[in-house]
């Protein structure tokens, strides 16, 4: 497997190690199975007791390599030594202060060393089930990526769609305006000829008697009496002429008025504060077969939850009253984890609904449980 899953071989000295200190180891000394460099081999050899033989660090056939585990040999917890696998939860691996606080209640608690279950499973089927899983990873970062890009597709083609419906808006005005403005123009030239003819109209009548006064003033002031007669009455001609043609524009006069009349879906349209559009999100789930190796399957497709006619005992040997149980949990094995807020404590239950294993005991009510990972409980109290 990969250097990253299992940790690097590393050949240090081992003495030096102690001191904090960071030395390449150069000799071994095969009595002790200790890794010592130059300077440390000379003190090993003077203060420890026994007889000993020292090999080149190279020589592969006689020097046991130490390997780095990262981390993994520690408790995530207390950063201490992992010592003890607890059976009653799980295979859980624990040092000596999760012991003491977590599992010293617990019924199958061994030394690792002293344990079985590390041998119940071959180094071929773990390293099987390693690669499986990385690939079934490797599978889903793919397929993320995969729909990241068609979630960005999506996003442009529903962009594109507004900008489509906007541009069938906008066709649709313009089409519109190129008509209504054809027709305005057609109108206002028919109203300019009719303005235009009684414009004319009245400059006529405006020019004669504005001519006519001139010599009707004249003859009033210097005419005889014969031409002060002949004028009256070329006057009184005149204006009733002009009374006469003047009513007649006025009967006829009008003016055009021009509106646009909208339908009423336009403006039902016009009459929203915002246009009525709501992006519509569905979440799709999407089939998994999941991850299968060494006999565990890891179902990643939707639960079904079934009534059985079994049910929880209300109450077990050491329980101060009846179960109440405030919290249920599905594990990834099947199993289910039960929280009995009434007697203090949290059991794992079959698919027959029977107790597995020793029930976790709390100092306080617990209220509700959850699981994370494949083996990890997570319990609120009160």
């Amino acid at each position: 497997m990969d250097d990253a899953v299992v940790g690097k071989v590393r050949n240090t000295c081992v003495p030096c190690e102690r001191d904090q200190k960071t030395t390449t180891a150069s000799l071994m000394c095969t009595a002790c199975d200790e890794r010592l460099c130059h300077d440390c081999s000379k003190h090993h050899k003077k203060y420890a007791l026994g007889k000993h033989v020292f090999v080149d660090i190279n020589d592969s056939d006689c020097v046991k390599t130490q390997v780095d585990m990262k981390g993994y040999d520690h408790c995530k917890d207390h950063s201490r030594v992992l010592v003890y696998v607890c059976q009653d939860h799980n295979k859980a691996l624990c040092c000596d202060e999760c012991l003491f606080v977590s599992h010293r209640k617990c019924d199958r608690v061994e030394k690792i060393l002293q344990s079985t279950s590390g041998k119940e499973q071959q180094s071929a089927l773990i390293d099987t089930e390693v690669r499986l899983i990385v690939a079934e990873a490797e599978r889903l970062v793919i397929e993320s990526e995969k729909k990241v890009k068609e979630n960005d597709k999506q996003a442009n083609e529903l962009c594109e769609e507004i900008d489509n419906k906007k541009k069938c808006v906008v066709e649709m005005f313009d089409e519109v305006k190129t008509r209504i403005t054809r027709e305005l123009y057609a109108g206002n030239a028919s109203d300019k000829q009719r303005l235009d003819k009684r414009k004319d109209i009245a400059n006529s009548i405006k020019s004669e008697l504005e001519g006519f006064g001139a010599v009707f003033k004249q003859v009033k002031e210097h005419g005889n009496d014969i031409e002060k007669r002949i004028i009256n009455a070329v006057t009184e001609s005149i204006l009733t002429h002009s009374h006469i043609r003047i009513n007649e524009m006025k009967q006829t006069d009008y003016t055009v008025s021009r509106l646009l009349e909208w339908d009423q879906q336009v403006i039902t349209l016009f009459n929203m504060n915002s246009l009525k559009v709501e992006l519509k999100v569905t979440s799709l789930p999407s089939p998994s077969q999941g991850v299968q190796a060494s006999g565990r399957v890891i179902d990643t497709r939707s639960l079904v939850l079934k009534q059985e006619k079994t049910t929880v005992p209300k109450k077990e040997k050491g329980d101060q009253i009846e179960t109440y149980v405030s919290g249920l949990t599905f594990l990834t094995d099947g199993r289910i984890a039960a929280t009995d807020c009434n007697n203090y404590k949290c059991v794992i239950l079959d698919a027959g609904l029977q107790r597995s294993g020793s029930p976790y005991w709390f100092n306080e009510m617990p209220n509700d449980v959850t699981c994370y990972g494949d083996t990890n409980l997570a319990v609120t109290l009160r």
